[in-house]
């Protein structure tokens, strides 16, 4: 399981996360989703421990996460490589720092396959779109057998194709057992692939549970929700 107990951060005086607490398993995916400015990407910063939190314990099967190598990987909002390595190289850099065994080439070859870059294995990183680059760190994450994965904003700046491919791929980790957290404001893309949701504002979580539960009993749409708990709206989910 991850838990993350009374997590908060603060930027001087002003609050970017109150204390929240949340427990996600393997083979779950995670939604965090809420207004501009209501935590969504500090909580992700802070479990892919880019921030420090103020208060507050991040876990991964009962030992601090922060303690353990290779168990989290992060696909930023605007995912970076290297610019002067080749897509292959990032895979050899990837094997070479996590200290895989031998078969990590045969495995590297793979998923270049799978992640539709074979056309792409000679071409450096300055050269990828956003959402090649996407597909080569899900490749890298992939090939390093990661267990938790955090996603900001995955479609932003995707076609059609580029974004159904990355919900098959979010869809296919889920399903291998990855943890998944994924931050969006696409609440259509958060209410597919979703399992359990959790409603941010101001830094502090107004809405927790699965869409069904958070619906209790209505048929209300995630975006109907979101504009109830959030006050964004005069939406009502009933």
């Amino acid at each position: 399981m991850l838990n993350v107990n009374h997590l908060s951060k603060r930027y001087g005086s002003k609050v970017g996360l109150e204390p929240l607490t949340f427990e996600t398993a393997p083979g779950r995916i995670l939604g965090l989703v809420g207004p501009n400015g209501a935590g969504k990407t500090t909580t992700i910063s802070c479990l892919a421990g880019i921030l420090r939190p103020n208060t507050g314990t991040i876990q991964w099967k009962g030992k601090n996460l922060s303690d353990q190598s290779g168990v989290v990987s992060l696909i930023p909002e605007s995912p970076e490589v290297y610019p002067l390595l080749s897509v292959f190289e990032h895979l050899e850099l990837t094997a070479r720092l996590f200290k895989l065994g031998v078969e990590w080439r045969q495995e590297a070859n793979r998923w270049v396959s799978e992640m539709d870059l074979e056309g792409h294995r000679n071409t450096f990183g300055s050269a990828l779109s956003k959402g090649l680059r996407q597909r080569l760190l899900l490749a890298c994450m992939a090939l390093r057998h990661s267990q938790v994965l955090l996603v900001d904003e995955p479609m932003i700046g995707l076609d059609p194709k580029g974004q159904r491919d990355v919900k098959e791929l979010l869809s296919r980790f889920k399903k291998d057992g990855s943890t998944i957290v994924l931050s969006s404001h696409q609440l259509g893309l958060v209410e597919e692939l979703a399992d359990d949701v959790i409603i941010l504002n101001h830094g502090a979580m107004v809405a927790r549970g699965s869409i069904d539960e958070l619906r209790q009993s209505s048929d209300a749409s995630l975006e109907d929700l979101f504009f109830h708990y959030t006050g964004a709206g005069s939406r009502n989910p009933s």
